[in-house]
């Protein structure tokens, strides 16, 4: 292929950088024929992009050092069926799994909505981020160091605002600390010395007021010199409804500030002093601060460095047990515990003692929390305070050495649902007993590990009263039925697959379809690929995934390399290119008869080199070339496509 002229290679760079894609220090390429003959191999110009961030070859050491099956483990239950995994599918709603992980192709697919693709297009597809950004957290992951990458204009300005928003919490801790300490905030500091937290606990959490007044802070920040923008933005200022003023969000409450997990404070939550509404009020969602992600003192956690956390619903909960002597601890921000918060405790800790509150509200918590916890392969275990409405309660009248038997005494989260069943049932009556036994069972039938079910079993069968060995053989049967539903489930799904067993229709339904079909059979036997491409070349595919996943097909077999599923993938970065590439490795091949599948192959060749032909035609620029392509193209219809034997 001739090198591109070096006026077109710029005019792209151009063209890149108006659109916030690339730095202009890349446009000064006047006489670098080495950038005109890199420029001539690659294929989309989001590659021009990350080639020059990172090089392919470090992209695709990343891939590797992050198996899909660990990665997609954070984030949804698998479960190993043969040589694949499965869930249920996160990209949509469904009750039985469908979403097929395969560790030998290291990609994914979803027999349920189509979604498929490589570890960086799960990544980008869960996280919401672009190519790039999954890069960079799937190389922090394998604690991979990148080279540094250069930013857009518009990647610049989002990241000086995110400085310039930090800078302004820190300016708004400092704000309110010092007016806790001061003459307005009395009462605020009399009311947190009555709870029990000592002074230098209260400035290690950077604890402060809000004073009555509307407009103080901001009044505050903007003698610091920060804009309208970067107050507004931040969260801590709100523009009046006409939009010309500019008032406080916190007011007369006690402030506590939100630190991320480097310890950048994002947001604050404040606690009312007298009697209002909302009794807690957090900040809203910013570009540095989520509340579905973040935890309170998840930064002091992290110091702590210790693979078990404690989790609670409060932040005076959260600072009375760090008080207390145990570190491990972080609290929710009212909202329910979810998936997001799983994936940030992940980072930190491998098991979960949940400590919610006592009550029916706290324990339904709990039971809502568990499934989100033990999905995320957390060790869960759950404890409640008891003669106590809380833990911060707990400790001030039972002391640090009782609280700390209380972790200790933490039981499985097995047991604390099954208790919790236990509670709606009366066990001196055997109708309760037997209903009792059946909503054990089912909670049983959930549990991964041999020897937990049975350590269990055992245990419930002599707590309800009820033979061990019929209790046993009820859990049994719903995981045989929930086993069957599983994998009935999947094979319905399977698209491409008659349920009577028949061999498959690949017959093409269309040119995106026939390409499709002969790549996927190309990819998996070498016998076709020698077939397929002595009878079509790679550049009568149709421009776009399907002709480059040809070309690297038919080069890798050139090379005498095997081409792998998740390195082509990775040739692509956009969601939609990743799905069609990932598509056509996901469903394996197994067509026995061999005059059926010639039979196939032709009939899709057929069809690309007519689609080929029609490009052509009409292209055409003389009488000439049109007659011998309309000639080409009849000779189509006898090409016929032989496998020979190995």
């Amino acid at each position: 292929m001739p090198n591109p002229p070096l006026f077109l290679c710029k005019n792209l760079l151009i063209n890149l950088i108006n659109k916030g894609l690339l730095s202009e220090k890349y446009t000064n390429i006047n006489n670098s024929a080495g950038f005109a003959r890199k420029m001539s191999n690659l294929l989309t110009a989001e590659q021009v992009v990350m080639e020059m961030f990172y090089p392919q070859e470090l992209i695709d050491e990343i891939r590797m050092q992050n198996d899909i099956v660990s990665v997609i483990s954070e984030y949804i239950t698998l479960k190993p069926k043969g040589s694949s995994y499965f869930g249920l599918c996160p990209f949509h709603n469904e009750s039985t799994p469908s979403f097929s992980v395969s560790a030998d192709k290291q990609f994914y697919y979803c027999f349920g909505c189509g979604e498929s693709g490589n570890v960086y297009s799960f990544i980008m597809r869960m996280e919401g981020c672009d190519f790039p950004e999954a890069v960079k957290k799937l190389a922090d992951r394998a604690h991979i160091a990148l080279p540094e990458a250069e930013y857009s204009a518009e990647q610049a300005r989002t990241e000086k605002l995110k400085q310039q928003i930090y800078e302004a919490h820190r300016a708004a801790g400092r704000y309110y600390y010092a007016a806790l300490h001061s003459k307005n905030g009395e009462r605020a500091l009399e009311y947190l010395n009555g709870r029990g937290v000592k002074p230098e606990i209260q400035k290690k959490f950077g604890i402060g007021y809000a004073p009555s007044g509307r407009d103080r802070l901001c009044r505050y920040l903007g003698e610091k010199g920060f804009s309208r923008e970067v107050m507004v933005k931040s969260g801590l200022v709100m523009e009046s409804k006409d939009g010309k003023g500019l008032y406080d969000r916190f007011f007369n409450r006690l402030m506590f500030p939100i630190f991320d997990l480097q310890g950048r404070p994002v947001a604050f939550g404040g606690r009312v002093i007298d009697k209002g509404e909302p009794k807690y009020l957090n900040s809203p969602e910013t570009i540095v601060f989520s509340k579905s992600k973040n935890l309170y003192g998840m930064n002091f956690a992290k110091a702590a460095r210790k693979r078990e956390i404690i989790l609670v619903e409060g932040y005076m909960d959260m600072i009375s047990i760090y008080q207390a002597g145990f570190p491990n601890v972080v609290a929710g921000l009212g909202t329910a515990f979810n998936s997001e918060h799983a994936r940030t405790l992940r980072k930190l800790a491998e098991s979960v003692i949940l400590l919610y509150d006592s009550d029916e509200a706290g324990t339904r918590a709990a039971l809502r929390a568990i499934p989100v916890l033990v999905g995320s392969g957390f060790d869960v275990k759950v404890t409640q305070v008891t003669g106590a409405k809380d833990a911060d309660e707990f400790i001030k009248k039972y002391g640090p050495e009782e609280f700390g038997k209380l972790i200790v005494d933490a039981v499985s989260h097995i047991t604390f649902r099954i208790n919790c069943a236990k509670r709606n049932y009366n066990m001196d009556n055997a109708d309760h007993r037997v209903r009792f036994a059946e909503d054990a069972a089912r909670v049983l039938a959930d549990v991964p590990n041999d020897i937990e079910r049975d350590v269990y079993t055992k245990e419930t069968a002599a707590v309800c009263g009820i033979d061990e060995a019929a209790l046993r053989s009820r859990v049994s049967k719903i995981m045989d039925a929930d086993e069957g539903e599983f994998l009935k489930a999947a094979e319905r799904k399977r698209k491409r697959v008659y349920s009577d067993g028949e061999s498959r229709d690949i017959r093409p339904k269309g040119i995106a379809e026939a390409q499709k079909s002969v790549l996927s059979l190309a990819a998996e036997n070498d016998r076709v690929l020698k077939a397929v491409f002595a009878a079509v070349k790679p550049e009568e595919f149709e421009d776009g995934v399907y002709r480059r996943l040809a070309e690297r097909i038919y080069n890798d077999s050139l090379e005498g390399k095997k081409s792998e599923p998740a390195d082509m993938v990775s040739c692509f970065e956009t969601l939609e290119e990743q799905n069609t590439a990932a598509a056509v490795f996901a469903v394996k091949n197994s067509i026995d008869d061999m005059g059926m599948l010639e039979k196939a192959i032709t009939e899709n060749v057929r069809l690309i080199r007519k689609n080929y032909a029609d490009r052509l035609i009409s292209e055409a620029e003389t009488a000439e070339d049109i007659k011998r392509l309309v000639e080409l193209k009849r000779n189509i219809d006898r090409l016929n496509i032989t496998i020979a034997d190995s």
